[in-house]
């Protein structure tokens, strides 16, 4: 059975909600698009297609950004980003280069950059899907050993393992390694934060701190976390709340206002300055489908009773 390639179809591939049917035509859709002479008239916005329209990268890596709008217009955008946009294909994936294992082989890996501002999904040579959140790095070899997979990891991800008995799935991050066979869950690890946490869905992970002989078997709606003091907790929590950035759904749960002010600053790619140091632990909980980040800022000064004012990329709260 033919599949059409329509608007709504493609809304749907860049939301990762197709079949593998469909997925599979829409492939095939954008390497016909891709090898031909593709031309349009009026000549196309680049920064226009890199604000408003997704592309897919390669194979294994594609974009998301906000939606696009419903006309058919855009549908052209989409497939002349393809053949135009290769510079902001190679900001988002490349291949680092090769290293040198422990014995002669010399494997590839590739590496995969999200910034600010952005999310994208990437599948692994087993066939793993990884959801990376904005500001995550992802590093993996281009062919798995024979008996494990070994990735490493910092930011924001949600994890969907290829189910493998005879090779573990690891992965490294700057605290603490995941081992799992074959599970869905979130993984949050960003540097500069003062904890790791790991959130499942499904199936089982095993969470260990890399200076501490201790670790947690988790489950389905089981959070584990490490701390700056080197505690480890284990508690359950309802799983669905802790990814829905998947969904571009914001939540804040009683965090302080210097927490929020991070994850703004990776959501919108902004620089938020807090003038008043009185502010910095005021504590906030709320909820958001899509939000701007104005919308998101009026609903903190209702809350908290704060003040901001943007110029440019810079929020300024007091």
């Amino acid at each position: 059975m033919k599949i059409e390639i329509t608007q709504e179809l493609l809304e749907r591939y860049h939301q990762g909600k197709c079949s593998t049917e469909e997925q599979f035509a829409i492939k095939q859709w954008l390497q016909k698009i891709a090898e031909s002479d593709f031309t349009i008239s009026p000549p196309v916005d680049i920064q226009g297609i890199e604000d408003k329209t997704w592309a897919e990268l390669s194979d294994r890596v594609f974009i998301e950004d906000k939606p696009p709008k419903t006309n058919w217009a855009w549908l052209v955008k989409v497939a002349a980003s393809i053949v135009l946009i290769t510079g902001l294909a190679f900001y988002i994936y490349h291949v680092s280069g090769n290293y040198q294992e422990k014995g002669s082989a010399t494997i590839s890996y590739h590496e995969v950059k999200v910034p600010k501002g952005r999310k994208a999904t990437c599948t692994l040579p087993d066939g793993t899907i990884i959801q990376l959140n904005s500001d995550s790095k992802l590093r993996y070899p281009e062919k798995f050993t024979d008996t494990s997979r070994v990735v490493e990891f910092e930011g924001e991800a949600f994890f969907t393992v290829a189910k493998d008995k005879k090779r573990p799935f690891s992965i490294n991050s700057k605290q603490v390694v995941v081992r799992v066979l074959g599970t869905h869950f979130n993984l949050r690890a960003y540097p500069e934060e003062n904890k790791t946490d790991v959130v499942v869905e499904e199936g089982r992970v095993m969470f260990s701190p890399k200076i501490k002989k201790a670790s947690l078997i988790l489950t389905a709606n089981q959070q584990g976390v490490y701390g700056a003091d080197q505690s480890l907790k284990q508690q359950t929590v309802y799983a669905a709340a802790y990814y829905s950035w998947r969904n571009n759904q914001l939540q804040f749960k009683d965090q302080k206002l210097s927490d929020i002010a991070s994850t703004l600053e990776r959501w919108y790619d902004v620089e938020v300055l807090i003038d008043n140091r009185l502010l910095r632990n005021e504590r906030y909980t709320g909820r958001f489908n899509n939000p701007d980040i104005k919308t998101v800022l009026n609903s903190l000064e209702f809350a908290i009773g704060l003040h901001y004012k943007i110029a440019g990329n810079i929020v300024t709260i007091y």
